[in-house]
């Protein structure tokens, strides 16, 4: 079945990678729709959603797919066949939408953890922060070391971007995991942007109050 799939002549690992890759992306789209449908999510969880899609794409995604200043375009980094399935101007949509996945699934493992107790959005918690800086950290991790390791290399090829502010010109190897360097360029938007994230995530519930 998967062959009949393959009209741009992927190899199995990269078919593979490019069926996560969509299913990964459709995830906020299918159940947002789901969820405003049947009126089950939050205005709060909403609005910090669609700012992280914002802020993912324009705080790094757009930068790291055109290779907009000091890096690499995607499709220079990767093989002609994957950027036949995913192409340039669709993959920095596609991680977008991956990386709000990642943010819901955060902000559902925070509540999940808090259950029973005092919301861990109504104001500061360093205990929430941490849960969303782990999840964050601990998917991007395994994503540089097992879904993108083809695709980045540990000499920065990354470009420069407002959540990458080291950019290419210092990117040290910060440990390995099966061989694979895991950078700091490629971990540091996820850094940044949890503490923005919690942010909004407070700022939006206690505006709305859910």
């Amino acid at each position: 079945m998967l062959d009949n799939l393959n009209f741009c002549e992927l190899k199995k690992f990269e078919l593979w990678l490019v069926i996560r890759i969509y299913f990964v992306a459709s995830v906020p789209i299918i159940l947002m729709l789901y969820s405003l449908w049947t009126r089950k999510i939050s205005l709060s969880v909403l609005y910090t959603l669609i700012c992280a899609f914002i802020i993912a794409a324009l705080g790094w995604e757009i930068w790291f797919t055109y290779g907009l200043a000091g890096g690499l375009p995607v499709d220079e980094r990767r093989s002609a066949m994957l950027t036949c399935a995913i192409s340039v101007d669709l993959n920095w949509f596609l991680n977008s939408l991956a990386d709000v996945t990642v943010v819901w699934i955060g902000l559902l493992l925070a509540r999940f953890i808090y259950r029973g107790k005092q919301s861990p959005f109504l104001e500061w918690k360093w205990p929430a922060f941490f849960i969303l800086f782990f999840w964050f950290l601990i998917q991007n991790i395994y994503v540089e070391a097992f879904i993108y390791h083809m695709q980045l290399g540990s000499n920065g090829d990354f470009s420069w971007a407002p959540m990458s502010p080291l950019g290419s010109w210092f990117n040290p190897t910060l440990f390995e995991i099966v061989g694979r360097p895991i950078t700091l360029q490629a971990q540091i938007c996820w850094i940044l942007v949890t503490p923005i994230i919690y942010a909004l995530s407070i700022f939006f519930y206690n505006r709305y109050k859910k």
